[in-house]
C-alpha cells in the first residue's frame, strides 16, 4: 500500500510538471503572436498583448514589457527602467545560487539537469549581457550618465562570473553524461545517456552560418562595450574606456570603425568641455534593426532500452528558426550629412551560437528526463495492476495511465523555449561630429520610406537611440529631456516616402522589405 500510495503522488507530480509546461508553452505562444504587432510598431497593441499573454507577472513579462515601454518614448522610460530592473533583481538571485553550486561539480549538475523546471525563466547568457546594456540606455536617454556608468560595470562583471561558470558548468555536463542516469543501472542501458545519440533530421545549418561561427562566444556585445567605452569617455575615465574599445575590437576585429574609437581616445579624453553654440557634439548612433526569430521544439522519438525491451520518448530540443527579417538601413542623415552605419553586434547570430554551445547540455537533459519519465510511467502502470483487483477499474485506470504516458511525452519532454522575444535582430553604431543646434535626422524603414525628427545637439558628447520598426522608428537622444523633447511622440511614422538616392539600400541587402 505504501508503495502504491508513493507512485500516486510521484503520478500526481507528474501533472503538476505536466500543466507547468504545458503553461509555458502557451505562454511562449501568446507572445510570439504579438511579435507582428510589435514589428509593425504598434506599441499599444504590443504591450496589452504581453499583459495577456503572461498574467503571472515573471521575468519574461518584465523583460518584454520593459523593452516596449522605452520604445514609447522619453517620458515612459522611467516605466521601462522599473521593469527592467525587477527582471534584473531576479538574475541576480539566479546569480548568487550559482555561485553557492560553484564548489560542487555534482550540485552544478543536478541544478543544470533542473533548469527549466520553475516559475521564473533562467536567462541566457546572451540576454544578462544584453539586459544591462537595455538599462544603461534607459539611463542615458533621461540623461543619467552617472547611472548608465554602474549598468555597464555590472555588464562587465556579469560577463566575467558567467565565463567562468560556464567552465564549471561543461565540466559537469561531462561529469554528468559519464555517469549516466543515477541508480539506473541494470534497469536503463547507460551507454544510451552517455551516447549522447544523433538528433536525427535536425537542421544544424541553423547553428553553423559563417556569422555564428565567427563569435568569440554568445554573450559578449562588441556594441554594448564600445558604449561602455563611450559613457566612460564621457565621464573622463580613459582607463576604463580604453579597455572596452579594445574589448569591442577583439570581439569584431574586422570592424575598423571599432579601431577609430581607441585611437582617437586621447584626443577626445583632452578635448574642452562643448560649450560653444558654434561648436560641435560628438555623436554615437546606435540604430536597432530586425527581429529575432521564434525558438521552437524540435520533436525527435527515442528508443530508450529498459530491461531488455525498447520504449519510445518524445523529447525535444530547442530550434531557432531562420531569420527573415534582417535589415540594413544604410546610412543615417543629420541636415544633409550621411554616416554610413556599421553592423557591429547581431543578436541572431548571439541566440544560435548560445544554442550550439549549450546543445550537449540539452542533449543530455532531454535523454536523462526522457528515460526518468519512462521509468515513472512503467512504475505507475506496474503499481495499478498489481493493486486493482477490480478488472474494470484496472481497465479504466489503465486507460488514464496510457493517457498520462502521452501527455507526459509530449509536454514534460519539451524544451523550454521561453526566450526575451522582442530584442534586436541585429545593433549597427555610426559616429559623427555634429554641428550643435537643432537637426534634422533622416533615416530609412524597411518599406523604404524615411522617418525622422528635429533632434537638438549640444555638449560634449550625445547618443541617438533608433528602433526601426517596419515603417517606422522610435528615435531618441541623451539631450531629450534637456531640451524639452520628452514628450515627442514615438514611434515616428512615415515622412518621405520617396527617398534620395543616396539613401539606397546597400547592394548586399537584396531585399529590404521583410517577409515571413
Amino acid at each position: 500500500m505504501k508503495e502504491y500510495l508513493k507512485r500516486s503522488k510521484m503520478s500526481r507530480l507528474s501533472l503538476c510538471c505536466i500543466f507547468f509546461l504545458s503553461a509555458c508553452a502557451t505562454q511562449q505562444t501568446k507572445i510570439n503572436q504579438t511579435r507582428q504587432v510589435f514589428a509593425m510598431g504598434n506599441l499599444p497593441a504590443a504591450s496589452a498583448g504581453i499583459e495577456q499573454a503572461i498574467p503571472t507577472k515573471n521575468n519574461i513579462y518584465n523583460l518584454e514589457q520593459g523593452s516596449v515601454q522605452r520604445l514609447m518614448g522619453a517620458s515612459r522610460v522611467p516605466d521601462s527602467t522599473r521593469q527592467l530592473l525587477s527582471a534584473d533583481d531576479i538574475l541576480q538571485q539566479s546569480e548568487a545560487k550559482r555561485a553557492n553550486l560553484k564548489s560542487s561539480l555534482s550540485s552544478l549538475g543536478g541544478y543544470f539537469l533542473s533548469e527549466g523546471i520553475g516559475k521564473e525563466y533562467e536567462m541566457k547568457g546572451y540576454e544578462g549581457s544584453l539586459l544591462a546594456y537595455s538599462i544603461a540606455l534607459n539611463h542615458i536617454l533621461l540623461g543619467d550618465w552617472n547611472n548608465a556608468r554602474v549598468e555597464v560595470m555590472k555588464m562587465v562583471k556579469r560577463e566575467q562570473d558567467l565565463a567562468a561558470f560556464n567552465e564549471l558548468k561543461y565540466q559537469a555536463i561531462t561529469e554528468q553524461k559519464n555517469k549516466g542516469v543515477k541508480g539506473m543501472q541494470g534497469t536503463v542501458d547507460n551507454r544510451f545517456v552517455q551516447g549522447n545519440p544523433m538528433i536525427s533530421g535536425y537542421p544544424v545549418n541553423t547553428l553553423s552560418d559563417p556569422d555564428t561561427l565567427s563569435l568569440k562566444n554568445s554573450y559578449q556585445s562588441a556594441a554594448a562595450h564600445y558604449l561602455a567605452a563611450f559613457i566612460f569617455e564621457k565621464l573622463r575615465e580613459p582607463s576604463l574606456a580604453a579597455p572596452g574599445y579594445r574589448l569591442a575590437i577583439e570581439l569584431r576585429p574586422d570592424v575598423p570603425f571599432l579601431q577609430d574609437g581607441l585611437k582617437n581616445l586621447d584626443a577626445n579624453i583632452n578635448q574642452p568641455v562643448n560649450s560653444s553654440p558654434n561648436g560641435t557634439t560628438d555623436t554615437l548612433f546606435v540604430v536597432e534593426t530586425g527581429f529575432l526569430p521564434t525558438m521552437d521544439n524540435f520533436k525527435v522519438n527515442l528508443p530508450i532500452p529498459i530491461r531488455g525491451q525498447l520504449r519510445f520518448a518524445t523529447v525535444a530540443y530547442p530550434y531557432i528558426a531562420p531569420n527573415t527579417e534582417r535589415f540594413n538601413p544604410g546610412q543615417v542623415v543629420v541636415d544633409g550629412q550621411l554616416m554610413n552605419l556599421n553592423m557591429i553586434t547581431s543578436v541572431d547570430s548571439m541566440a544560435r551560437r548560445d544554442l550550439r554551445d549549450e546543445m550537449p547540455g540539452y542533449m543530455l537533459r532531454a535523454t536523462t528526463r526522457a528515460v526518468t519519465q519512462v521509468l515513472a510511467q512503467v512504475g505507475t502502470q506496474q503499481a495499478i495492476q498489481g493493486n486493482n483487483s477490480n478488472n474494470s477499474n484496472q481497465a479504466a485506470l489503465g486507460a488514464i495511465a496510457g493517457m498520462i504516458t502521452g501527455i507526459t511525452m509530449a509536454e514534460i519532454s519539451a524544451a523550454d523555449v521561453r526566450h526575451w522575444s522582442n530584442l534586436p535582430a541585429n545593433i549597427y553604431l555610426a559616429r559623427a561630429q555634429v554641428p550643435n543646434g537643432q537637426r534634422g535626422l533622416l533615416i530609412r524603414t524597411p518599406t523604404g520610406s524615411l522617418v525622422g525628427r528635429q533632434i537638438a545637439f549640444n555638449g560634449d558628447k550625445n547618443i541617438v537611440y533608433i528602433r526601426i520598426f517596419r515603417d517606422r522608428a522610435s528615435m531618441m537622444s541623451s539631450n531629450d529631456v534637456v531640451n524639452g523633447f520628452q514628450n515627442t511622440g514615438q514611434p515616428i511614422a512615415t515622412v518621405i516616402k520617396n527617398a534620395p538616392a543616396s539613401l539606397n539600400v546597400p547592394p548586399s541587402q537584396p531585399n529590404p522589405i521583410p517577409t515571413r
